[in-house]
């Protein structure tokens, strides 16, 4: 079965925001999604996996920034948290081996 040519859809819950530590500032749940085009990439070759890869990372980046200000350690690891997590999400919803493969190699190092 040939995976979707059109677009990867980042469905991004920040669920990280609402499990922060209670402080004076209110903290909320806030639902983003970025799509992302794939069209022209065959996912079964690795050079595309990885620049489509690269694709939805910088999206998820962008999607789950916290603040623009300086951030805590925790706001950065729930940051972090959000973008593997939209990451994950996005590639699984490819059904692509190969993409799976080059992301679990590029989290390996």
């Amino acid at each position: 079965m040939t995976p979707p040519k059109k677009l990867a859809a980042l469905a991004l819950v920040s669920t990280a925001i609402a499990a922060a530590p209670a402080v004076a500032e209110p903290h909320w749940v806030h639902v983003q999604s970025k799509e992302v085009s794939i069209s022209g990439y065959d996912l079964s070759d690795r050079d595309d996996a990885s620049e489509v890869l690269d694709r939805i990372e910088r999206a998820a980046k962008r999607v789950c920034t916290i603040s623009q200000n300086r951030q805590t350690v925790r706001e950065r690891q729930l940051r972090n948290a959000c973008i593997d997590d939209a990451v994950d999400r996005a590639v699984q919803s490819l059904k692509s081996p190969t993409m799976a493969s080059v992301l679990a190699e590029t989290r390996a190092g």
